[in-house]
């Protein structure tokens, strides 16, 4: 059906390539000095790169090259509003005129510009516009149509997504990263070798839940499915004390409290808390779709995100006295030129005082074009590591907003007091993270229903 609605709604996609196709000239963006594609900066995969990831300031600063996601919100009119339009238009024509896919054929750079590009066509769905402002309604599907054309002809094959490198393996395997948390460099990022290890300390979370939700659903939501997330828990005590802690959870005799008169229920606060030396892991990987058009998992990570917890504080009226005594957050995300070059795995630590504009829920004015009307530069100048605290403010537990999977009633967890102990596979398989699940979630979205219209379209370009 969601398929069905999408290729009726493409019927009125008045467009072909012939007829607005308009030659780039390679000097427009080779003065700049984009050269992640290819060393050359005029060639067409950096020119489309630049022309629709990167954005500038008034001052012409320019930003995004290590942004893992497109500097676009929800009120974004970059790209559909001139001149950046029509700038768009140009080089997604040259790319698709000259059939530019097959100018590169390595897949782990195909793959890379399929996730970019993916993002943007989904945004423009996404998208919203405020009142009195223009609707942008024919520029979001010529947008749309093209990257929709340039992403079928970017897909690879099956075996050649299952070939993509596991890079997480490779970043712990090339040393650039500490293995564990040391309290004496608490600036110091770590990557945990034994973090996919079935019988190793830390444990996945099942995110298939009774209520039909995977885990840490706000990044999900956020980034529409391209990415799959999986939470990891690892209490001091090691794996074992982590599936005893989870059985007390499993078995706390009030795990859900009414939140309001109308009957709603939530999270009880009082859930027994984890102790402190708790350490919390947000993976995130790639999804992709292959030239048949199956959405695949692919093995690249993007980024891993560590909470460990000094402290199990109490007191959420202070975020400045959370940071010191409480929480304290580590990111290590994507470099492409890294993962291109294949050093460290393609992975980066993010320092302490990096700033960052953030795109997680992409609410709001976009900040370039804030930054234009109120000639001053927007957004807070707190690093973006600290920002984490916002949405993990609680104490303990109650800063885990995946804790919900871990209570009952749930239907896709096993009765934990069922496990026997004298059988490690049946821990092992406890709380397994299905991954399919993303994918599953991801099928039901309208986005993932309008590209594939504009694919079975007769409008399709040529």
């Amino acid at each position: 059906m969601r398929l069905f609605i999408a290729v009726i709604l493409l019927i009125v996609v008045p467009m072909t390539l012939r007829e607005k196709a308009v030659p780039a000239a390679a000097s427009e963006s080779a003065e700049k000095s984009i050269s992640l594609y290819d060393p050359n900066p005029a060639h067409i995969w950096n020119r489309l790169y630049d022309a629709l990831l990167l954005r500038e300031d008034p001052a012409g600063g320019r930003y995004g090259e290590n942004s893992l996601d497109p500097l676009l919100w929800l009120n974004s009119e970059h790209l559909l509003a001139q001149p950046s339009h029509q700038r768009a238009l140009r080089v997604l024509d040259e790319f698709l005129q000259t059939h530019a896919e097959n100018q590169i054929r390595d897949p782990v750079k195909r793959a890379v510009l399929q996730r970019d590009l993916w993002a943007v066509f989904d945004w423009s769905v996404l998208r919203e516009s405020l009142s009195q402002r223009p609707t942008y309604d024919e520029e979001k599907r010529e947008l749309q149509a093209r990257l929709a054309e340039v992403l079928r002809r970017l897909a690879l094959t099956p075996e050649e997504i299952a070939s993509l490198p596991a890079n997480y393996g490779q970043a712990v395997a090339s040393g650039a990263f500490a293995k564990e948390y040391d309290p004496a460099h608490r600036d110091r990022a770590f990557l945990p070798p034994d973090l996919f290890d079935p019988l190793g300390p830390w444990v996945c979370i099942n995110g298939n839940s009774y209520f039909g939700q995977p885990v840490a659903i706000e990044h999900l939501m956020t980034f529409s499915g391209r990415s799959r997330f999986l939470v990891f828990v690892r209490l001091p005590g090691g794996r074992k004390a982590t599936l005893e802690y989870f059985r007390t959870l499993w078995n706390f005799p009030q795990p859900w409290v009414q939140s309001n008169p109308r009957g709603q229920t939530d999270v009880n606060p009082n859930l027994p808390s984890f102790p402190a030396g708790t350490q919390v892991a947000l993976l995130r990987q790639m999804t992709l779709f292959d030239n048949r058009g199956n959405l695949v998992d692919a093995p690249v990570t993007e980024s891993v995100q560590i909470r460990v917890y000094r402290a199990i504080t109490i007191d959420q009226t202070s975020l400045a006295a959370l940071r010191e005594r409480g929480q304290i957050f580590y990111e290590i995300k994507l470099s492409r030129p890294q993962l291109f070059a294949s050093q460290a795995g393609g992975l980066r630590t993010t320092k302490p005082d990096e700033i960052e504009f953030s795109t997680l829920r992409q609410e709001g004015d976009d900040v370039f074009e804030w930054w234009v009307v109120n000639r001053s530069r927007p957004g807070s100048s707190e690093p973006f590591l600290q920002l984490c605290v916002q949405c993990h403010s609680g104490g303990g537990i109650n800063s885990l907003n995946s804790r919900a999977h871990l209570l009952r009633p749930n239907g896709a967890q096993p009765d934990p007091n069922e496990v026997h102990a004298d059988r490690p596979e049946a821990a092992t398989q406890w709380w397994a993270s299905d991954n399919n699940e993303t994918i599953d979630w991801k099928h039901d979205r309208y986005d993932w229903g309008l590209l594939n219209g504009y694919w079975r379209s007769d409008n399709k370009l040529h």
